[in-house]
This record gives C-alpha cells, structure tokens and sequence, in this order.
C-alpha cells in the first residue's frame, strides 16, 4: 500500500518515519480515493448485527431468513471498509483491516454458523419479582448474596477440602436474601434485551454463556447447584476469585507489562528493523534474526496481555457490582493465557490451544463445526480433526492479513496468512509421530520427562522456523511503531523524556455526504 518514497531518502529515525506515514496517508486521500476511518459511519457492521439481533423473540419465518441478507450486507460494509479506509495511526490503520476482518467472521458465527437469537443462552440471576413475561431475568436484579460488600467472599474448607463459602453477613449473622440462576434465552423487554445483545455481541469466549470455550473456570457451587445443569464442569479454586485476590493476581501482571513494554520500546528504538524496515537492514543487536524475533514475541505477548488485563482491573475490581452488577462477578474473569507448561506436555496443540490466548477461539471453532457438518465429516475422525484445524488457522490467518493489509506500510499480507496456514502442517504432523510412537511401543519407554523435553524442542525449533513469516510482516506494518506507555521511567530516566503519548488522535471529519462525517481517526 505504501507509495515508494517512504524510505527515500532513508529515514534517520523513527519520528521521521511516522512523519512519512503522515505525508503518504494525505497523499492516499488525495489522489488514490481511500477515505479515513470514520466513526460511527464505518462502524456500521457492528451497528447492523446489534440491530438484528435486538428484534423482539420471534417465531416469524421473516425474521429468521432475514439474517442472511444482514449478514450480506455486514460483509459488503466491511469488505468495503477493508478496501477503501486508511489512517495515519498504526494501531487504527492494523485495527481496521483485523476488526472488519472480525465483524464478517463473529457476525458468521452468530448468523450462519448459529442462529443465536435462539441458540444461545446466558447464567443470570434471578430473585422474585424481577420477570419479564417470558423467562426470569435480570431486569430489576443486582448482585447475589455472595457478591455483596464489594463481591468478596468468606470460604471456608470442610474436612474433605471442599469449598465452602458465605457471605460477610451469614458470617456476621445477619440474614441474607437468596438468589437463583438461570439460562436466559433473548428477553422480551427492551432494556433487558439491550444487555443480553450487547454482551453476546462483545463476549467473544462465551463467558457465561452456552457456546463458552473449554478451559475457562466454570460456575461456583451455589451457581451450579440453582442451574441444575449435569453439563457444566465442576467448580475449581479459580472460581470462587474475589474482587481483592484478581487485584493481587492481575495488578501485577499489569506493572511487569507496562515496564516490559517500556523496555522493548527503548530497544525497539534503536533497530530500524522495528521501524518497518526489511529484515536485511543492518541491527545494532548481535545475532539480529534471534534478537528480532525473541523481542517481537515478549512485544506482542505483553501488548496483548497489558490489554486483556485492563478487562478484569476495571470491570471486576474498579467498577464492582455495585456499578455494573453480574458482569462484575469475580468468576467471570478467567486468565487470558494458559501456562507454559502446556506446549510442554502438548507440543505445539498444546501452545496454541493451551498457552497462547483464545480470544477468538470461539468464532474459529464454529467455523471449523460449520464445514464440518458442510462436508459430513465427523469431529473425532482423522479427516474432520484435520479439517477443524486448519479452518481454525485459515480463520487468523485471514484476520491478520486483512490486517497487514490496511495499513499504509509496503506490507506482503501472506505472509500472515502463510504463517498460520503452516501451524496444522506442524501439529498434525507431531501428532501423527507421537501416535505412531505409542502404536509402537516406544512412546512408553521414554520418560515423562523426557517426552516434555522432546515437546519443547520441537515448539521452539518449529517457532524459529516458521516465526520470521509473522515476525517479519508486523514490522513491515510499522506496528512497534505505537507507543504503549503514557510514562516511560526509562526514557524519562535517560534523557528522552518522560510523557510519550500526543499528537491529535482524531478529529472531527466533514466529507460530502452528512451520513459519513464523523470522528476520523
């Protein structure tokens, strides 16, 4: 995308780079026909699925086939979005490409794949009184006993180690008011259905709800034992968290980002290979190919962790349910990343579908189900394990290329998709010699530790191998060109300068029809 005069003449640093960002963007504007990114006009797609699915409950014919001409539209938005829309911003110009890239593929999931104004349903709380005519709600709820006085709860331990647990007044014997759970489908009053749609639409891992992804902690006990459900996993230590122990689980967490991040941003600085340059531009670091790619993994690790942490800090912890009531219950904020120990035990199943975030985990698995059940062929064959996998990469893979592909750098898009196209080809082929080992008699004769040792090796050889594809196309973007602190203590502390964020962020765009001024970012 980028016009050829960005590194001629060679920029001497960063800020002169994102200066040429600047003068190619107003250049695309002016005589190539791409439009900024404009608020809410080019956010339409998400607009569309919301509205759709705030109809009232429906048995009507019309209003079930009437999803897939919404779905048309939402990808004929986004595609449009896609092809036409630029920015300046690194993050907005990569966001542009991923979330319009998302909104066809979750809109997929809750149009195509399922109908989810029918299909799916979420735990709410119930207490007498609070009924909308059809199914109990939440209407008029707020919090349960055991999320009183700021969510925290007093567990005790019986002798067999089970969990037990009441509130702060049944501990000061004070009488308490009990509430029951429920799986609520699509309400019937507006404003109860406003909240149902507006959490189906952001909840991405299904917290709470039918469609949530395997390995997030499930209900407490009491929850469990209202809903009656044989479905749902027993309850773990993770899922009696108070709003105090997430404090101390994910504050931390946070600060060690945040100073990460500082770090890799100083480092960053000094390597024109983070400023988009090509691979072959001299580094000031020794061995540069390792260097480049150990430090881009711990970037986008930490840029993405400092960001999901943000989700339980502000909603569980700072609002509580005394603001936002049940989505401010401390369970529902399972950790983002597995343990490392997962591609240990796994290999590289175990990295992807254990360590690294399922953000989107939901929406690729539905896709996967979806051509599955297109080609008739069963999950727990060879040929429909296979194929789950490599729709489910083929998936990310389409997000980040979409990605790479609107931002304004001279990016190569396959790259991304390539690298995760490539990540079947190696878990499927682990997984064939591993089985072929255990049919062998072999797998059993090596120990335990040994085999983790062998997954390891295979995880990092295979990383160094197919890494540089990504590694090198988020360069290409200019992404490490964002500044992820507002406070740098090691500029600030080197001379360069405390306060890092500034410039204008958006501003307010007229263009020539009213529809589509709005925020230009």
């Amino acid at each position: 995308m980028l016009l050829p005069s960005l590194l001629n003449p060679v920029p001497a640093n960063p800020y002169e780079v994102l200066a040429k960002f600047n003068d190619n963007y107003n250049s695309l504007l002016a005589t190539e026909g791409y439009e900024p990114f404009v608020y809410p006009y080019n956010a339409l797609s998400g607009y569309l699925l919301i509205a759709y699915l705030l109809l009232p409950p429906s048995r009507s014919k019309l209003v079930y086939y009437i999803r897939y001409p919404v779905f048309a539209i939402i990808v004929v938005v986004s595609v449009f979005a896609i092809r036409q829309c630029r920015s300046s911003m690194v993050t907005v110009g990569y966001g542009i490409g991923l979330l319009h890239a998302w909104a066809i593929l979750w809109s997929a999931t809750l149009l195509i794949f399922n109908d989810a104004r029918a299909d799916f349903k979420r735990i709410e709380e119930h207490r007498a009184g609070t009924d909308d005519g059809s199914s109990p709600n939440m209407d008029q709820g707020t919090s349960t006993d055991v999320d009183k006085a700021d969510g925290e709860v007093l567990r005790k331990r019986d002798v067999n180690g089970a969990v037990k647990q009441s509130s702060p007044e049944a501990e000061r014997g004070e009488p308490t008011k009990r509430s029951t759970y429920v799986w609520q489908s699509l309400p019937r009053t507006f404003r109860h259905r406003l909240d149902w749609v507006l959490d189906l639409v952001s909840n991405f891992r299904g917290v709470r709800w039918t469609y949530q992804i395997t390995g997030l902690d499930p209900p407490p006990q009491h929850i469990q034992s209202s809903l009656s459900d044989p479905n749902l996993p027993p309850p773990t230590e993770q899922s009696y968290l108070t709003r105090s122990e997430i404090l101390r689980r994910d504050l931390p967490s946070f600060m060690i980002c945040y100073l990460t991040l500082d770090v890799l941003k100083y480092l960053t600085l000094k390597d024109p290979y983070f400023w988009s340059f090509p691979p072959s531009t001299p580094s000031p670091f020794p061995f540069p190919g390792t260097t480049r790619l150990v430090l881009s993994v711990v970037f986008v690790y930490c840029s993405l962790l400092q960001i999901f942490l943000l989700s339980p800090l502000v909603f569980a912890v700072i609002l509580g349910p005394k603001i936002i009531g049940q989505h401010a219950w401390p369970w529902l904020y399972s950790s983002f990343f597995g343990p490392l120990s997962q591609a240990r035990h796994k290999g590289l199943a175990g990295l992807w579908s254990g360590w690294w975030h399922q953000i989107f985990r939901s929406a690729f698995e539905q896709a996967g189900e979806f051509m599955g059940r297109c080609t008739g062929w069963e999950k727990r064959s060879r040929r429909g394990a296979a194929l789950r996998v490599v729709v489910a990469f083929a998936c990310s893979g389409m997000l980040h290329a979409c990605a790479s592909y609107t931002t304004i750098a001279e990016t190569r898009p396959l790259r991304s998709f390539a690298f995760f196209m490539v990540q079947p080809i190696g878990i499927i082929g682990q997984r064939a010699i591993s089985g072929w080992m255990r049919k062998a008699g072999i797998r059993d004769k090596i120990p335990a530790w040994l085999r983790g040792v062998g997954n390891s090796i295979v995880v990092v050889a295979w990383c160094f191998l197919t890494g540089p594809l990504i590694a090198d196309e988020f360069a290409a973007t200019g992404i490490w060109l964002y500044e992820p602190v507002p406070i740098s203590p090691l500029r600030g502390l080197t001379g360069q300068g405390w306060w890092c964020w500034g410039g204008r962020w958006f501003r307010w765009y007229t263009a020539d029809k009213w529809w589509k001024s709005g925020l230009a970012f």
